[in-house]
């Protein structure tokens, strides 16, 4: 038995250059903190200085990796809706990132937390605009 399938909105134009700039971005963090977990540490906002504290930039890597891909993979063969769905899911991670520094540094650090929120509502924004109706130039 085959599956009817069911067209979807194919996302075009300036929203599939954002996903692509937002995918690119992930990645560009995914391999900066695989090279220098030091570095990477540091941009994230907690600290690590020995060997095995390091591992945990290297995690961290990973999910932008992954992410960073899961919107390609989206952008080339899924919905602008599933777009828009996944993204406004990712606004986890931002949250969870700055419950972590704050758990760890306290309010030391209101430059990293800043930018943890910064990226949450741009990742939000973002979400927003692809999960509304799309207008025909779209």
């Amino acid at each position: 038995m085959t599956r009817p399938t069911v067209p979807h909105e194919v996302l075009r134009g300036p929203g599939a250059w954002v996903v692509v700039a937002l995918a690119a971005v992930f990645l560009l963090i995914g391999v900066l903190f695989i090279a220098s977990p030091r570095t990477g540490a540091g941009v994230f906002g907690i600290p690590a200085e020995e060997a095995g504290g390091l591992a945990y930039v290297r995690a961290l890597a990973l999910r932008d990796l992954a992410l960073g891909l899961y919107l390609l993979g989206l952008l080339c063969f899924s919905s602008r809706r599933a777009i828009g769905i996944v993204l406004a899911a990712t606004v986890v991670i931002p949250v969870g990132d700055m419950l972590l520094i704050l758990g760890r540094e306290g309010m030391k650090s209101p430059g990293h937390l800043l930018l943890h929120g910064f990226s949450g509502a741009c990742v939000a924004m973002v979400a927003l605009w692809l999960l509304r109706p799309a207008s025909p130039a779209e």
